[in-house]
């Protein structure tokens, strides 16, 4: 769910207040902060950020608010562009702001550009949901897909089920779509998020 403006306006301040002083800041702190003299504004915009998992707030205490976070496994990189071997092991974890996911989600690394179209560019983080059943993604949706004999690839997929056949489609004029038998293909998991670094954290990415 992404976030409006005023909402993004509240959520960098807390970012800033928090890198600036290590703990919490008061509504009275964002409001000075931001120039802003309305508390009840301040206060409906870090409800909407609670809502839509930004933030947690803490009942009870005076500095109340935490950014939320998830600590995930880094997998390694998974290229969106030519393929490469999917890593089977992780050594290390990341934290990635913004968002809460699921036990079982993995985080993977971008290397290409094949899917800068859909703003997934080089360098970002995309957070994968595993899922065997190919049947059970969406049409269009964005996955990892192993290619039999090549390795592993970030890409949407669409399907018809009454030929059997798989197009891997990229979000970059420059690279060619693919169509594959579905004996060639094996999916691995779709995407649930992407992060990109901004100022020491790996603030998640909104799409419309």
């Amino acid at each position: 769910m992404g976030l409006r403006c005023s909402e993004r306006l509240i959520y960098d301040c807390l970012r800033r207040l928090f890198a600036l002083n290590g703990y919490a800041p008061t509504i009275r702190e964002i409001e000075e902060d931001l120039k802003i003299s309305s508390r009840s504004f301040v206060q409906n915009l870090l409800v909407r950020l609670e809502q839509k998992g930004y933030i947690e707030k803490q009942r009870g205490k005076s500095r109340t608010i935490r950014l939320a976070c998830s600590e995930l496994p880094l997998m390694g990189f998974i290229q969106a562009g030519f393929l490469t071997e999917h890593p089977e092991r992780y050594s290390e974890q990341v934290c990635l702001d913004g968002q809460r996911y699921q036990d079982g989600d993995y985080a993977l690394t971008v290397s290409g550009d094949s899917m800068i179209d859909a703003q997934i560019f080089d360098g970002d983080i995309v957070v994968i949901r595993p899922i065997k059943d190919l049947w059970a993604i969406h049409h269009g949706q964005i996955a990892v897909v192993w290619i039999d004999g090549e390795g592993t690839t970030l890409k949407r997929v669409y399907y018809d089920e009454g030929d059997n056949q798989i197009t891997l489609k990229p979000a970059n004029p420059a690279h060619p779509s693919r169509t594959l038998e579905r004996s060639q293909v094996g999916v691995q998991g779709i995407m649930v998020g992407q992060h990109r670094h901004d100022d020491g954290l790996w603030v998640a990415v909104e799409h419309d």
